[in-house]
């Protein structure tokens, strides 16, 4: 279930005229005549109304709710196995600013290969600190999707940071991790990213095979990436796909990161199996005796997977998603007379592809609805002709995501046309086939190629929990589906997994009236959101947030967290043995405090480390 979340904090308030903004000071009394008092006066005025007109506040997250957007306190991960880099949430270590040391994180699993990583003694890093900008909304209309700062309804005092994605008399209702418009007959259109480059951001990594589990295909686990044929009685094969044999197809390195293809007419497939090792695996030393089974792509995001604190995340990872996009880079050399290249994304029933044409050039993006019928019955949803892929290295990314096809080559968004937003019936949902266990592939014919840097990114899913009593005063929620243990457990039985849900499943429905807006946390799972707010206050509609309640747009971080580096990058101090710790005032700088009988003292658990340099990556406009 999602737990509560502190606020975003006020870290500092702009001075109450534009001369305190810019010194910092309170102006002195200023002498001269009338002349210069005239200009200082209008000098002054003119900077007051600059600063209100773009007036803005600084803020710092404290909890994970808004991740991967943003930061609350957390700690930054490599994993010990695969080199994965990916951040671990540790706001629940504190208790209104106090360390708990009961709860102090311990592990973590890595997003990518699923290791158990000990992160104890990591730095740990305070969330990240970001400038809101309040003048949109005093003459402007909020936009769904903007990161929004507002007060709490359950306590105006107290600021939150959503992402607005209702707005004034609309009906939104949680689906199937999607968000839907539902208009007055009941019908309904899902609520898409207008801006890819939005709909980006809000993608998680599944797997990046620059950083595979090679300690385990050394003891037989099977790589995730493989080149295979069509194949329906091979006893091994997933969803009517087997391994090629040796010297056919594709070819794999010896490093597992990348794969090359010869020359040849036949149209030869690289896909993408979802093996996903547990914990137990890892901690075997011995050789596998059976091969694994493929499972479903999930909401699992390591943010929220940890030791420690309310114990582990590992096992909320029940959901199924089907908006994926496939990243990679290609080195195309040579290109005979019938050059093609595909990339396929399977979303239950159906198949899309970027189909590309190597030779007379251009790309068109197509649908199949039934995996079942033939493979020329397909749909062109969309195409271009201004696409040409000449010999050498080339960046694309595919994506289906809220019923959107989107291609980039080059980091270039492809013009598709219309027809690659595609609509479906939004009361349709028949989830997941076979074919989802090995979502994503890479086929190609008549080209020698390349590829590397193979990425699988998944789109946030929004779980439909919600409140059953609409005054309920400190309600707990209610799950997405009331059988999740069963959900974890069928993960690779696509069709079992599909009728426990559909037997289990609520959707969430949220209406809102005249000047009212929804909120909700990117981070769904962990989430406080007008999903679970509370209704002491007795309001109409418990998850809705009033106009007057809105206080600004999230607009740039400007400072995610220092960077230690010295003493093989952990900086000073690293354990509870540090001469920082003795120096008296400047120790609890440097150390947790917590409170023992009530009474605040020195913890061991460093909390600021020195020196550092600023994370410049991660300093960006927030979409």
């Amino acid at each position: 279930m999602s737990q509560p979340e502190e606020p975003a904090k006020t870290q500092q308030r702009p001075g109450s005229s534009a001369t305190d903004l810019l010194t910092g000071v309170k102006p002195g009394k200023r002498t001269g005549g009338w002349r210069e008092s005239i200009e200082s006066f209008a000098i002054a005025f003119i900077l007051a109304f600059v600063f209100k007109t773009f007036e803005a506040e600084a803020f710092v997250i404290p909890t994970g709710s808004m991740a991967p957007t943003l930061y609350g306190r957390h700690k930054q991960v490599d994993c010990e196995k695969c080199g994965h880099d990916y951040a671990v949430g540790a706001s629940e270590e504190l208790q209104d600013d106090w360390f708990q040391p009961n709860f102090r994180i311990s592990a973590s699993f890595c997003p990518n290969c699923r290791h158990k990583n000990s992160i104890r003694d990591l730095p740990v890093f305070k969330g990240d600190r970001i400038l809101v900008n309040k003048f949109p909304f005093e003459f402007g209309e909020p936009n769904r999707w903007d990161v929004t700062v507002f007060k709490y309804p359950e306590q105006p005092n107290i600021n939150y940071i959503k992402r607005l994605v209702g707005l004034p008399e609309e009906t939104i209702v949680i689906r199937q991790g999607n968000l839907y418009l539902q208009a007055s007959d009941g019908t309904r259109q899902i609520l898409r990213k207008d801006d890819p480059l939005k709909q980006n951001v809000l993608q998680l990594s599944v797997f990046d095979n620059d950083h595979p589990e090679t300690e385990l295909h050394r003891r037989g686990w099977p790589s995730r990436w493989a080149g295979v044929d069509r194949n329906l009685d091979d006893p091994r094969a997933v969803a009517g796909w087997a391994e090629s044999a040796p010297g056919s197809g594709w070819t794999q390195s010896d490093d597992g990161r990348s794969f090359t293809l010869g020359s040849s007419n036949k149209l030869s497939w690289l896909r993408y199996r979802h093996y996903v090792p547990e914990p137990e695996t890892w901690a075997s030393q011995e050789q596998l005796v059976s091969r694994p089974r493929p499972q479903l792509i999930t909401d699992f995001c390591g943010y929220n997977s940890y030791e420690g604190a309310h114990g582990t995340g590992l096992y909320e990872d029940c959901y199924w998603v089907g908006d994926l996009t496939l990243g990679c880079e290609i080195n195309i050399g040579q290109v005979g007379d019938r050059g093609r290249l595909l990339l396929e994304l399977v979303e239950g029933r159906r198949r899309f592809r970027a189909d590309f044409d190597l030779v007379a050039g251009g790309v068109r993006v197509t649908a199949k609805v039934d995996l079942n019928r033939a493979e020329d019955e397909e749909e062109e949803l969309g195409r271009s002709e201004n696409v040409r892929l000449g010999t050498g290295r080339h960046r694309l990314r595919f994506a289906n995501v809220d019923d959107r096809l989107c291609l980039w080559i080059d980091d270039e968004l492809v013009e598709l046309g219309p027809g690659s937003s595609y609509r479906q019936n939004a009361t349709d949902f028949p989830g997941p086939g076979i074919d989802d266990l090995v979502p994503v592939g890479i086929a190609a014919s008549g080209i020698q190629m390349a590829v590397t840097h193979l990425q699988l990114f998944r789109d946030i899913y929004y779980r439909s929990e919600h409140v059953e009593d609409p005054y309920e005063a400190d309600p707990t929620g209610m799950n997405e589906s009331s059988n999740e243990s069963g959900l974890t457990a069928s993960l690779d039985d696509p069709r079992g997994w599909q009728e426990l849900y559909s037997s289990t499943v609520t959707e969430a429905v949220f209406r809102l009236g005249p000047d009212e807006f929804l909120m909700l946390g990117d981070n769904s799972a962990k989430s406080k959101d007008g999903r679970l707010w509370g209704n002491r206050r007795g309001a109409a509609r418990r998850h809705a947030v009033p106009r007057s309640a809105l206080v600004g747009k999230a607009f740039y971080i400007y400072w995610p967290h220092g960077v230690p580096f010295l003493n093989n990058g952990r900086g000073f101090p690293d354990s509870e043995n540090s001469l920082l710790k003795h120096v008296p005032v400047f120790n609890r700088w440097f150390y947790h405090v917590k409170l023992t009988n009530e009474q605040p003292t020195l913890s061991d658990y460093p909390q600021f480390r020195v020196p550092f340099y600023p994370q410049l990556k991660r300093m960006k406009r927030i979409r």
